[in-house]
């Protein structure tokens, strides 16, 4: 394994995020009236996907997402939609690149990850209800820390406020908690942990919620990952005569804050860092974001795409610490609401800037065109924080939360708006770490010098602190190290507990027994006990076919497998983000084990309770099998790695596919992964559902070629 066991942070190229309700607190749901829809997973596990011809008793599909993840329910009122809907949110630790060299952690909730695929990005999704509906927001908590979720600005019981010792005990790492009400009000609020919310809403806890006007027939998507443009318009949106709608989500950050994850692999030195030793009010903000991108990422992630003639409806909320003050260039907003509530038509005023403060959400209508009094006409206009430093990355511009409202006929065939000159150095790190100069040297007729060494400046300069380092993924772990033997002789029976009630001392989630000792052509059947109301996975990277069980509990599910002809010691561990790290990790011994063996066991023993306070956990190295092995391949030596598969979903958003792919030779067994695409635009046009052949780049971590397979 990579060293990632140790620390608590892992980069989710492989989109690594992979019962009962009620698991967690002592208050009562509140009641509905109506029978409730049955709740368990069982019961909605033969729901059929939702669509045009069925919009209620079924399961949205979300790319990457439990197929649970979002059920719709009964038509209470007998008006054409689903009245009782069910979501549920875990909590996910993620490594993103919010722009061009910066990464930065997040914790945000996300749906339930569908095995090795999950679709949790920075910000929170944006959440859709309907006035009217019985909603069940079902958390389960994935985190190694105690988290809440407390539903800002709505109507709702006391016992589901989400405060902790206030309305309800926190719900612990493992457990569960059902938050019940029914909407009430139609606006624009948010949700957000309320667990040391100056911590925990600062990473990225806090997403938006819409509660839309009831009307008949009303059917739409209830999460939108990532926020951003809402493509399917609830029925009152169109009645008002809006084309577009686009949720905007604004956050800061401090990078001393987020980067403390990354540094301990012991969750209590995490805790005291971030809640004892870190102090919020010194906090500094350094990067901005708009859906959890800064420029030039925005401009392909978050532009507002926008025709002459639209009237576009701009959802804001404002989930940092620091006031916005959004102006858009060419363009002047009409302000329809706040906090949720309508601003009457006779009070309503319009401006170039709007200034919108913590946890404050605004309703913002542009209408673009020609008319000399709201809009200037088409083109690419910026739209900004102009709190100036918010139009930076790290103290230089431009960068931050600034993306561009793009007329149609404006993107260019990469996905990037047509501009005067080009953005390709923007899209080049060297730019944000200060290496390559602001304008271009000839101006001075001669070599620009960038700095001099003459001690220290009479002016602030950007911190040295130093950058979060990208966190080392999963993808080498995943190389197959050994084959099932073709004809197994024997079997073998194993009984393991995973989850909080199998850690040792000083983790969080455990497997007991973590060592499992086999003999080759062996069939090995496990019978896993989930003893938390989480979902947790049991899987054998190395081994091909390798085998996967993912499941939420409580309960016991069965994986079976087959050892190859050899000695050879596999590492198995849980795809959850950060189970591994939080102690969810073992070795499957197949007879005398691969060498050092031994001092893997010790690792695995007493890797994290034994590390002193501060230090990094030792890793647990993957095995190599002690059978002869073929000399390197070209690939190998290149580190280039080519296969097939068919496309599962596609964002052009972020640059990212899911495939379900086939076996790719000396790298990886066949498996459905998430993998980023370098350059991006090299998704542009790929849909689901295609073949298509591609190459990765074990190095970076992406893939680099992608075309589609002519049969």
């Amino acid at each position: 394994m990579t060293s990632a066991c140790g620390t608590i942070v892992r980069r989710l190229t492989s989109a690594a995020a992979l019962a009962t309700l009620l698991g967690a607190g002592t208050s009562s749901p509140p009641s509905f009236g109506a029978e409730p829809m049955p709740q368990g997973a069982s019961d909605t596990a033969n729901l059929p996907p939702c669509d045009s011809d069925r919009v209620a008793m079924c399961r949205e599909v979300i790319p990457g997402a439990a197929p649970d993840a979002v059920v719709r329910g009964r038509d209470l009122d007998g008006d054409g939609d689903a009245d009782e809907i069910t979501i549920r949110l875990e909590v996910d630790q993620i490594q993103e690149e919010v722009y061009p060299g910066k990464f930065v952690t997040f914790w945000v909730f996300a749906p339930p990850g569908d095995g090795m695929v999950s679709p949790a990005r920075a910000p929170s999704p944006t959440i859709r209800v309907e006035e009217g509906d019985h909603v069940t927001i079902v958390l389960e908590n994935t985190h190694y820390f105690p988290h809440t979720i407390h539903l800002h600005g709505t109507i709702h019981p006391n016992d589901m406020d989400g405060v902790p010792d206030i309305t309800q005990p926190a719900v612990m790492p493992g457990k569960s908690f059902a938050y019940k009400f029914i909407a009430k009000h139609p606006g624009t609020f948010f949700y957000h942990c309320h667990v040391q919310p100056d911590v925990h809403v600062l990473m990225g806890l806090a997403g938006m919620l819409i509660i839309e006007p009831n009307r008949p027939h009303n059917s739409f998507r209830h999460l939108i990952i990532g926020a951003g443009r809402i493509a399917d318009l609830a029925a009152a949106e169109r009645e008002a005569g809006y084309t577009r709608e686009y949720s905007l989500v604004y956050q800061d950050v401090d990078d001393r804050l987020h980067r403390i994850p990354t540094l301990y692999g012991d969750p209590r030195r995490v805790e005291s860092a971030m809640h004892r030793e870190y102090d919020v009010t010194q906090r500094r903000p350094d990067v901005f974001l708009l859906n959890g991108r800064s420029f030039p990422f925005t401009l392909r992630d978050t532009p507002i795409d926008v025709a002459p003639g639209d009237r576009v409806l701009l959802r804001v909320l404002n989930a940092g610490e620091s006031t916005i003050n959004l102006h858009a260039h060419g363009h002047h907003f009409i302000i329809t609401a706040l906090d949720g509530y309508a601003v009457p038509p006779t009070a309503r005023v319009v401006r170039d800037v709007v200034s919108i403060g913590p946890a404050q959400r605004a309703d913002l209508e542009l209408r673009p065109g020609s008319d000399d009094t709201y809009a200037s006409g088409p083109g690419v206009w910026l739209m900004h924080d102009h709190t100036e430093r918010a139009a930076t990355n790290h103290g230089i511009s431009p960068g931050g939360d600034t993306t561009a409202i793009v007329y149609d006929g404006f993107t260019d065939k990469d996905g990037l708006p047509k501009v005067a000159t080009s953005l390709k150095r923007f899209f080049d790190p060297a730019y944000y770490q200060g290496k390559v100069p602001v304008f271009d040297p000839s101006i001075y007729h001669r070599r620009a010098a960038l700095r001099e060494d003459s001690g220290d400046p009479p002016f602030p300069t950007r911190g040295s602190e130093g950058d979060e380092a990208r966190q080392p993924d999963d993808l080498a772990e995943h190389r197959v190290v050994a084959k099932s033997c073709a004809k197994p002789t024997s079997t073998l029976q194993v009984r393991i507990k995973e989850g909080a009630g199998a850690a040792a001392p000083g983790e969080v989630y455990g497997f007991s027994p973590s060592v499992i000792r086999t003999q080759p052509c062996q069939t090995v059947e496990i019978l896993v006990e989930n003893t938390d109301s989480i979902r947790h996975d049991l899987m054998i990277p190395g081994l091909d076919p390798m085998p996967v069980l993912d499941f939420r509990g409580p309960g016991v599910e069965t994986v079976r497998f087959i050892t190859p002809d050899h000695d050879v010691t596999l590492p198995f561990h849980c795809h959850v983000p950060t189970h591994e790290a939080m102690g969810m990790r073992g070795l499957v011994i197949v007879g005398k084990g691969s060498p050092g063996t031994a001092a893997m066991v010790e690792a695995l023993e007493h890797g994290m309770a034994s590390t002193p306070e501060g230090a990094v956990a030792p890793a647990i190295s993957a095995a190599t099998p002690t059978a002869p092995r073929s000399a390197a391949t070209s690939e190998q030596a290149t580190h280039l790695f080519t296969g097939t598969g068919v496309l599962k979903a596609v964002d052009p958003r972020s640059g990212r596919i899911i495939i379900d792919h086939k076996a790719i030779p000396g790298f990886m067994a066949a498996m459905t992964m998430s993998y980023l695409v370098d350059p991006a635009s090299l998704v542009q046009g790929l849909s689901p559902g295609e073949e298509v052949r591609f190459t990765i780049d074990a190095d970076k971590r992406e893939i680099v070629a992608i075309e589609r397979r002519v049969r």
